[in-house]
């Protein structure tokens, strides 16, 4: 692999849209319908999942947050959609979207950045 290469993806915490337009997404892309049918904010609308530039994908949820199923069904996603390199899922079980930013010394959010620091480093 080239040095210039993307080797790994990692979301933490992601959104993804729903079928409910959001006024936030509206806006920051003027032109969308700001819901799950532009590829831009729904994996499941994105022809090119399969092309995803890199070997493998990590993602964080948080056992409590309300987009935690927007970010396992993205993992479902990749693996069922011919995508050929790894993904793993980390759930920071009983914490809340972006616990880690509110209380970034507490234990789980140490083992979040492990994790995060771990995938990184990895050889």
């Amino acid at each position: 692999m080239d040095s210039s290469e993307v080797h790994g993806l990692i979301l933490v915490h992601p959104f993804f849209a729903n079928n409910e337009p959001d006024e936030l997404i509206r806006f920051l892309y003027p032109g969308s319908s700001g819901s799950d049918n532009d590829p831009r904010l729904s994996p499941m609308e994105d022809p090119d999942l399969d092309k995803l530039g890199c070997s493998q994908v990590i993602v964080f949820v948080a056992g409590k947050d309300w987009l935690k199923s927007r970010g396992v069904g993205y993992c479902e996603i990749l693996k069922n959609r011919g995508w050929e390199g790894t993904v793993e899922l980390v759930e920071s079980e009983g914490e809340d979207h972006c616990f880690h930013l509110f209380n970034p010394h507490s234990e789980k959010a140490v083992l979040l950045v492990q994790s995060l620091a771990s995938f990184i480093n990895q050889d």
